[in-house]
């Protein structure tokens, strides 16, 4: 099979920015606002059956929709191989509102309910929540009508798809189906002295004094290399970074006064105030009760009179932010209502990155083996 070629989507959502967990859209509160937010996506055709999967996946904090796309190819790979086909109807992945594509398209709203946040005295920097509405408003896309969406989500962006299934106010039918890879879920009792706190407070300090800028892309691939955590990246993940997570910045200089030039560099889309908020634990904080509420009705025979896939979990081999200890206090709070999970091998917190190969293969067994057989959908065993 040859590799696929996505087509780019940008979608104007509309969408209500500045709402916290226990508001409805009715609340009134400093920063509230209804806006047209712009969405940059990616999807990759499979099939032309209306019957077959629709897959949507979203990436972890500071990363890209592109980050998947070695993941897809080899997924679909796998499937094209396949003994049954037509299970698979399309795979959409999408930026968030601050990040990637989206990020630069978004950015003179971003900065401008940034300025007014500092001036009236309201946190105007876009937070999970946010992302949450963002999430809602493209599930909610004419595009996806009548499809078994299956969401796929991963670190810092299972948070907001677990608001997004249990809002009151959502505006889509739930997903067929849930896929979490190292799920980031804190709770409200959790101690200062927790790994996901320590990592979670460590990165907000560390992100505002990091490098975001450099010559070319080149030099930030150089540099990148040189540092622990992108070094064991796979070769095409990296490139897709560099390429996806930068832009390039033109600022013209009067130097000597009689000749106009222009001063080039690239810098991060994602800003690092905007960066450093979404690390910290509220962020990332849920009740059990939501997880349980969220598990129950994507539940198979729960009695809520349509089929569903199931809530599925993808860890890590490593223990670098999510501890076995944090896996079984997740698992708790969702009541156990996880279908399957699956480990892949070799791999840190950052999957996609590290082992996208790996986590083909571990969506291919659920997907396949599990939530395409719920969706009545015949296909093999898995392997």
């Amino acid at each position: 099979m040859q590799n696929p070629t996505p087509k780019r989507h940008v979608f104007s959502l509309k969408t209500t920015f500045g709402l916290r967990v226990a508001d409805t859209l009715q609340d009134n509160a400093p920063g509230r606002e209804d806006v047209a937010i712009q969405c940059a996506a990616l999807k990759y055709p499979v099939s032309e059956g209306e019957q077959g999967l629709t897959l949507v996946l979203t990436h972890g904090l500071s990363s890209h929709k592109e980050c998947f796309h070695p993941t897809v190819v080899d997924l679909l790979r796998l499937y094209a191989a396949g003994t049954r086909t037509h299970w698979i109807r399309e795979v959409w992945l999408v930026d968030m509102p601050n990040h990637g594509e989206s990020a630069v398209l978004n950015r003179a709203y971003l900065e401008d309910r940034r300025r007014r946040g500092q001036e009236e005295g309201w946190d105007g920097i876009c937070n999970t929540m946010d992302f949450s509405a963002y999430l809602n408003a493209f599930l909610s896309i004419p595009q996806l009508q009548g499809h078994r969406v299956v969401g796929i989500a991963h670190s810092g962006s299972c948070t907001p798809w677990t608001h997004a299934l249990t809002h009151p106010d959502r505006t889509h039918p739930h997903p067929f189906a849930l896929i979490l890879i190292e799920p980031v879920f804190m709770f409200p009792d959790m101690p200062p002295t927790d790994p996901r706190a320590i990592h979670g407070a460590a990165n907000v300090r560390g992100v505002l004094f990091k490098r975001d800028k450099w010559s070319s892309r080149a030099e930030a691939k150089r540099w990148l290399l040189g540092k622990t955590i992108w070094s064991k990246w796979d070769d095409l993940a990296l490139d897709l970074f560099v390429e996806h997570t930068l832009e390039e910045v033109h600022e013209p200089r009067s130097s000597p006064p009689q000749s106009m030039k222009s001063s080039s560099y690239v810098r991060s889309t994602l800003r690092k105030e905007e960066e450093s908020p979404l690390y910290a634990c509220a962020q990332h904080t849920v009740e059990p009760s939501r997880l349980t509420r969220m598990c129950t009705a994507l539940t198979p025979g729960s009695g809520r009179g349509r089929s569903v896939g199931g809530v599925h979990v993808i860890w890590a081999e490593l223990e670098e932010f999510i501890t076995k200890h944090a896996q079984a206090e997740i698992l708790d709070a969702m009541s156990h209502r996880v279908l399957s999970q699956r480990v892949v091998p070799g791999s840190g917190h950052l999957i996609p990155q590290e082992n996208p190969s790996g986590l083909a293969h571990a969506l291919y067994d659920i997907l396949g083996g599990h939530i395409a057989v719920a969706a009545g959908l015949t296909v093999r065993a898995p392997l």
